[in-house]
């Protein structure tokens, strides 16, 4: 039994593999069952926690659906120099033929005061509001209409609802945004006085008073010159030369010889009589020495001596400068009554100043003033008015004001140029604004005030003085305390015009029962012109026979001929230039100029004589300059002829028929008046614009203000 135990213990190879095979199925199964149990038990909580992420999904994906369906921004393309012009393409300007610059469509209500931009089919009204006219808010002048359609750009109308349109009036609101986007700045009403200058042009002289001559009044030798060079400075008591003079030594040996004689002198009885003679004869010979031009120290010292030196040293009497030398030299021989130098004493100097005419009246002597020299940097210098020349130049028209002026450096020299300010008063304290705030219409002057929120009221102001400081006296309009537009403020006229010329439209509006137009632009401001095409109708149109006086035939006859002549001119400059050709020379004047003499001489002692004279100059500056100043100055000569043709209605041949029997008066934005003058208009026969200003470059450039009929088509001619 023994023996069998441990056969009986040992492990039985073939069931120990049949073991394992039976526990990997049972491991399998109890994994598989918790892998169960645990997604049933956390189904809600992973339900919920993948429920928001798909929905995100979905909203994403739905979003970028929609944003890609969306229509782009359309590019519009406008003109820098007419923004009525809007074109979908790139190109160039109807009107002035530039090329036109993108516009940025989603922007464009952002830097606009007007309302902002709508579809292009606009929405009907929204409730009870109520549309009050529809516009064209980028047209100039305003388009305005009672009802839907296109403006004359092929632009949507936009609505303006009758909530919208209250507060419309003259004053202007604006964004705050904008407002600084347009550079517009405003400044306060002060009081403060109003200080007058006259400002003229002047030079540095020397002062007349403060030449000194030095003459001999003994004859004799120059045996050392120290002051030998002109334009040395010199200072009290300094030797100028030494003369030596053979009787001047006999001056000086009776000086010693009286004193020799009054010290020698015993007493006595004729002490007493003989002192008196004594001092007699020294003080003649003193007297005699003075006379020759010694001082009165080296008249004590040459008395004290005992013997007469051989030569004399004369010495300056003032602190100047050498400006003279008449040929005196070491050596030179000279003469009683010769002029051996001049001395100049320059530590003041004059300032002698032009004046004008119609400022010299408020100069006076005494008044203070400055003066700025370019050499010293712009420095400026206090003086005062010391003199006021008697005497009027005729051919200037102006008058010598001198001032006094402190040199202590010696830096103001003779021949400099300087610019002179004299004050001429000054009053209390009133009511002042800066120049450049005040808005001259013409026929009144305008501030805008900021009442705050972005919004500018025009207001009329009556105005005083102006003061050169750049400040005017503000009689009435405006309070101190008030904010009035200093810079950006004709942007707020134009846009003030605009809303007055809404308010007139709908004012016309409801005087006719509603019917105020029918897609018709509403009229422009008067005195403004027009911004359209040159074959859109004038914006003005002024009465030709108000103002035509009765003219004689040869009157009629010499106005014509000159007439002809600028438009000659007018078309010359204004023609269209080949590609590659020379450029045209200079006008030929001489023909102008002529007529413009003749018909002088025709309305001499008329209220038109004037005008005559006018175009003579404008004409005559033309005359002899290069071609391109003269198209500078073709805007002033344009200006004088309008004005003939105004006052002297052409007759019907001067116009023609190719432009319809009429005259065409233009004007240009760009025309460089601030060149040549005038104000941008010209003259010409046909409604075509041709520039006579730009010329090749911009021959385009312009458009029609009005016209002047002749004086046959008025049914007046003789």
């Amino acid at each position: 039994m023994a023996a069998d135990s441990p056969t009986h213990n040992r492990p039985d190879p073939v069931a120990a593999p049949r073991r394992r095979r039976l526990v990997t199925p049972v491991l399998l199964l109890a994994c598989t069952g918790a892998g169960v149990y645990t997604g049933m038990r956390w189904h809600t909580t992973f339900e919920r926690w993948l429920r928001p992420s798909v929905a995100n999904t979905a909203h994403s994906s739905e979003h970028q659906k929609s944003a890609h369906d969306a229509p782009e921004k359309k590019q519009l393309w406008t003109c820098g120099m007419h923004p009525q012009v809007i074109q979908d393409h790139p190109g160039d300007c109807p009107i002035c033929h530039m090329k036109l610059t993108p516009l940025i469509t989603g922007d464009a209500g952002n830097a606009s005061s007007g309302p902002p931009a709508t579809p292009a089919t606009p929405a009907p009204p929204s409730g009870d509001r109520k549309i009050k006219y529809w516009h064209d808010p980028m047209m100039n002048p305003p388009y305005l209409s009672d009802r839907p359609g296109k403006s004359p750009m092929g632009m949507d109308l936009i609505p303006v609802y009758e909530d919208e349109a209250k507060p419309a009036g003259a004053a202007v609101t604006i964004d705050p945004a904008v407002v600084q986007n347009m550079g517009v700045r405003t400044v306060a009403v002060t009081q403060g006085p109003i200080v007058q200058r006259v400002r003229a042009t002047a030079f540095i002289a020397e002062p007349e008073t403060a030449r000194t001559d030095i003459n001999l009044r003994v004859s004799g030798w120059i045996q050392k010159l120290y002051a030998n060079t002109e334009g040395m400075a010199v200072r009290k008591g300094d030797p100028l030369f030494d003369l030596y003079s053979p009787d001047l030594r006999l001056a000086i040996e009776e000086l010693i010889a009286a004193r020799r004689a009054q010290a020698s002198g015993g007493g006595g009885a004729v002490a007493g009589p003989l002192n008196a003679a004594d001092d007699s004869l020294i003080a003649a010979a003193q007297l005699r020495l003075r006379t020759l031009g010694l001082s009165q120290e080296q008249i004590d010292q040459l008395g004290a001596m005992e013997h007469a030196p051989p030569d004399v040293t004369f010495t300056s009497p003032i602190n100047g400068v050498v400006v003279e030398k008449s040929g005196a030299f070491t050596g030179s021989a000279v003469i009683v009554g010769q002029n051996v130098m001049r001395l100049t004493d320059r530590s003041t100097m004059w300032v002698d100043a032009r004046i004008p005419e119609g400022s010299l009246g408020r100069v006076r002597t005494g008044q203070p003033g400055r003066v700025r020299v370019d050499a010293l940097a712009g420095n400026l210098i206090e003086g005062e008015v010391i003199f006021i020349h008697p005497n009027f130049d005729e051919m200037t028209r102006t008058a010598l004001v001198r001032m006094a002026v402190p040199n202590p450096d010696g830096l103001l020299r003779a021949g400099m140029y300087a610019v002179a300010e004299i004050d001429t008063g000054s009053t209390d304290q009133v009511t002042i604004v800066p120049r450049e705030a005040v808005i001259d219409t013409g026929e009144a002057r305008l501030v805008f005030v900021s009442t705050g929120q972005g919004r500018f009221e025009p207001r009329r102001v009556a105005v005083g003085l102006a003061g050169s400081d750049g400040m005017i006296q503000i009689v009435s309009g405006v309070s101190p305390g008030e904010a009035v537009v200093s810079s950006g403020q004709f942007l707020l006229d134009s846009e003030s015009r605009l809303r007055e010329a809404i308010q007139k439209f709908l004012s016309k509006g409801a005087e006719t029962g509603g019917q105020s137009s029918t897609n018709q632009p509403a009229s422009p401001q008067e005195g403004s012109p027009s911004s359209g095409p040159a074959t859109a109708p004038p914006a003005r149109t002024p009465d030709p026979t108000a103002a035509s006086p009765t003219v004689t035939a040869e009157q009629q006859q010499k106005a014509d001929a000159a007439l002809a002549e600028y438009l000659k001119l007018s078309t010359t400059l204004g023609a269209v230039q080949k590609s590659g050709a020379a450029p045209p020379p200079s006008l030929d004047m001489s023909a102008l100029i002529s007529a413009a003499h003749s018909l002088h001489g025709a309305l001499s002692g008329t209220k038109q004589e004037s005008l005559a004279v006018d175009l003579g100059k404008a004409a005559a500056a033309l005359k002899d300059q290069p071609l391109t100043r003269q198209r500078e100055l073709f805007s002033a000569l344009g200006e004088k002829v309008i004005a003939l043709a105004d006052a002297v209605r052409p007759s019907k041949a001067v116009a023609g028929e190719g432009g319809g029997g009429v005259l065409y008066v233009m004007h240009c934005p760009m025309a460089p008046v601030d060149k040549g003058g005038g104000n941008g208009d010209w003259l010409q026969t046909t409604p075509n614009v041709a520039n006579p200003f730009l010329g090749p470059e911009m021959k385009e450039c312009g458009s029609l203000v009005r016209t002047i009929t002749p004086r046959e088509k008025e049914g007046k001619g003789k």
